[in-house]
C-alpha cells in the first residue's frame, strides 16, 4: 500500500511546485475569509494534486495493470485515502511560509496565525470533498467522475459557507418547523462548541473527519470491488 502513496508522489512530482505556489498565495488571495484560508490552500491544494494524480492513473491505464498484479483492491483504496492526507502537508507548510515572509517583511496584509483548530478544520473541509468524490470515483472511474469532483470542489468556496450561513442566520424566520429546528440545532451545536477549548475542538474536528473517512472507504471499496476492467 505505501508502495502504491509513492508511486503517485513520482507521477506529481512535477507539478507539486503548483500546489506549493497554490498553498503560498491562497493565505493573501483569502485573507478575508479569516480562518478558512487556510481550508481554501489545504482543500484547494488537495483537490489538484488528487485530480492530477487520477488524471496520471486515466492517462496511463495504471488501473488494468494494478488490477492485474497480486495486489488487494483494499490496498488500492486505503492508498488513494491515505494519499490525500500526505497531499494536505505541502499546503500546511506553504501557507506557513506566507505567513513568513509576510511577517519578516513587513507587508501590510493581515493574515490568520495557523491554529490547532485551524488545522483541524482544514482537514474536516478535505475530508468531507474526499469522502464524497472518492466512493463516486471509484465506482465509475475518473472520466466520469471529474465533473462531480469540480462541482464538489467549488461547492466547498461558494455554496457550503452560503448553506452554512443560511442555516445559522436564516432559517429561523421561516415557517417550515423542520427547518427552524435544524437552524436551532445547528446554532446550539456551534455554542457548545465555544465553550470547548480549542485542543478539544480540535480533538472533535479530527474524529468527525477520520469517520467520514473510514466510512467513505468503506463504500468505495464495496464499488471498486464490484468493477470490471
Amino acid at each position: 500500500m505505501y508502495n502504491l502513496v509513492w508511486k503517485d508522489f513520482l507521477l506529481l512530482k512535477r507539478f507539486l511546485w503548483v500546489a506549493l505556489l497554490y498553498g503560498f498565495a491562497a493565505p493573501l488571495a483569502f485573507k478575508t475569509m479569516q480562518g478558512g484560508a487556510l481550508s481554501a490552500a489545504t482543500v484547494g491544494t488537495t483537490y489538484m494534486l488528487m485530480i492530477q494524480a487520477c488524471t496520471q492513473d486515466d492517462k496511463n491505464k495504471s488501473e488494468i495493470m494494478l488490477n492485474s498484479l497480486p495486489l488487494r483492491r483494499r490496498d488500492i483504496v486505503a492508498a488513494k485515502y491515505l494519499s490525500v492526507f500526505l497531499y494536505a502537508i505541502p499546503a500546511i507548510l506553504s501557507f506557513f511560509f506566507a505567513q513568513l515572509v509576510v511577517s519578516v517583511t513587513g507587508i501590510p496584509i493581515t493574515i490568520y496565525q495557523i491554529s490547532l483548530e485551524g488545522i483541524a478544520g482544514a482537514l474536516v473541509a478535505m475530508a468531507v470533498l474526499m469522502s464524497i468524490y472518492f466512493p463516486i470515483y471509484f465506482k465509475f472511474g475518473y472520466l466520469r467522475s471529474r465533473m462531480v469532483g469540480m462541482f464538489l470542489f467549488f461547492a466547498c468556496f461558494f455554496f457550503v459557507p452560503m448553506a452554512v450561513a443560511l442555516t445559522v442566520h436564516g432559517l429561523e424566520g421561516m415557517g417550515n418547523p423542520t427547518l427552524r429546528n435544524i437552524a436551532v440545532v445547528v446554532q446550539r451545536v456551534l455554542g457548545w462548541l465555544l465553550t470547548q477549548a480549542d485542543w478539544q475542538i480540535a480533538c472533535y474536528l479530527l474524529a468527525l473527519s477520520l469517520v467520514l473517512m473510514i466510512a467513505s472507504a468503506c463504500l468505495s471499496l464495496r464499488f471498486y470491488s464490484k468493477r470490471e476492467f
